[in-house]
């Protein structure tokens, strides 16, 4: 087990103290809890405003949660920033919009390479690693000198990936990492991350709106609404026999 998840939840204080007798705090995600095997996927789906965003940032410690989130034996939300910082390099975030998330004025090779900086690495080592991260992610070492503006989206959300796998993680958290893309460049990517998952035998949490996306690469399911788990199943079972209306629904939009 890679990551376990107990009774994890976010809550974000309200401002208004005018109806004291309520309340004074919004419930951004009620408690929920989930185990992750080594070399999994676990699909997290709902629409806008669900809590699939919020759940990835709480997982990677990027915002406050009440819970246990225990990663290869440590409960993250014991540990102060600076017992943290080792074990980041472990657990990787990969965004939406990658060009937002790429420097616009460093090239391919100081974004692949950044995290390194955690790391005393000679120079030609460096390089090195730079280039087995691109190979990785099927790009070749020329695109080292290009910058984010002169990449697609396909081969930037690439980008976004050799910088996360240079520093060897177990678990990336990808959000919505295939919603900016065309459906064929989406395929590519999908099945780039089925290999990648298969060769490094790295875990993902994936985020998405988009089932059909879901169902190629996760072999778990966990439907969230309004920050409450609707249901959490196998893949196959959920799409085959889904427990409630509100993932029917999903499921039936996302077939159009």
């Amino acid at each position: 087990e890679v990551l376990g998840v107990h009774h994890l939840s976010v809550k974000y204080p309200l401002q208004n103290r005018l109806f004291w007798r309520t309340q004074n705090y919004f419930s951004a995600l009620a408690p929920l809890s989930f185990q992750l095997q080594q070399g999994n996927t676990l699909g997290i789906v709902g629409e806008s405003g669900s809590g699939k965003s919020t759940l990835a940032l709480a997982i990677t410690r990027l915002i406050e949660s009440d819970g246990e989130i225990v990663f290869l034996g440590e409960n993250l939300n014991q540990l102060k920033e600076s017992q943290l910082r080792p074990i980041r390099q472990s657990i990787q975030m990969v965004f939406q919009d990658p060009f937002s998330s790429l420097n616009p004025r460093m090239n391919v090779a100081q974004i692949v390479g950044e995290g390194l900086a955690l790391k005393r690495v000679a120079a030609h080592e460096r390089e090195a690693l730079i280039d087995a991260a691109l190979e990785k992610v099927e790009l070749t070492p020329a695109f080292k000198h290009r910058y984010p503006h002169q990449l697609s989206g396909g081969q930037r959300q690439r980008i976004a990936l050799a910088r996360a796998l240079i520093l060897q993680p177990k678990l990336i958290v990808l959000d919505e990492p295939t919603s900016a893309l065309d459906r064929t460049t989406q395929r590519a990517i999908v099945k780039l991350l089925r290999q990648l998952q298969a060769d490094e035998h790295i875990s993902y949490v994936f985020i998405s709106h988009d089932l059909q996306v879901v169902r190629a690469l996760c072999q778990q399911v966990m439907v969230l609404k309004h920050g409450t788990v609707m249901e959490f199943q196998d893949t196959e079972t959920l799409f085959v026999s889904p427990q409630t209306d509100y993932t029917r629904q999903l499921i039936q939009a996302s077939q159009y």
